[in-house]
């Protein structure tokens, strides 16, 4: 795995532990607009990491921060329509969905001219939601649960952000793009 991968992968942990702490520090209540600046900062640098391993980090900005506005979206609507408990359903189904986003501008709009296929696009986006879902339930006591006695570890913070980010980060950025005939 190249260097500014895992080096990006540092960044989006640094980037949500520093968000954690905001929300714990300053009591930051859920709602739709913390949800949307929390998406749009936080997948801004998951963009930036995208970006940086095409060879276009600018461009990877806005795919980043258009996937965290529409994983906000996609939550709230999911708890309008699924379940309303901050921590039910919404917050896996929202996960697929910032994912599925990440991998489609990530294989189309980025890579251009040399776009993945729709069949990659699919397999990494599905691989990457599922892969990183599965590490961010593992990690999810950690990340959300109640904080121990003496505080919250926010270098234990860091590392399960870490562990929870990569293996999307990585469906995303593996191999080569191939170019696609459609």
């Amino acid at each position: 795995m190249p260097l500014k991968i895992v080096a990006g992968i540092l960044a989006v942990a640094a980037t949500a532990t520093l968000a954690d702490w905001i929300w714990y520090t300053f009591g930051v209540r859920h709602s739709v607009v913390a949800g949307l600046i929390h998406g749009a900062a936080l997948l801004t640098v998951v963009g930036a990491v995208l970006g940086t391993a095409a060879g276009r980090l600018v461009r990877g900005l806005p795919i980043g921060a258009a996937a965290g506005v529409g994983g906000a979206l996609a939550y709230n609507l999911f708890v309008l329509l699924i379940d309303n408990r901050p921590y039910g359903a919404a917050i896996p189904a929202a996960w697929i969905v910032m994912w599925l986003l990440l991998a489609v501008m990530e294989g189309r709009w980025l890579r251009a001219p040399a776009h993945r296929s729709w069949a990659e696009i699919a397999v990494r986006g599905l691989a990457a939601a599922a892969l990183s879902g599965v590490a961010f339930y593992l990690a999810l006591s950690t990340l959300w649960g109640a904080p121990p006695e003496g505080g919250r570890n926010y270098a234990v913070q860091f590392a399960a952000w870490a562990f929870a980010w990569a293996p999307g980060i990585i469906a995303l950025t593996a191999g080569r793009a191939r170019r696609s005939v459609d």
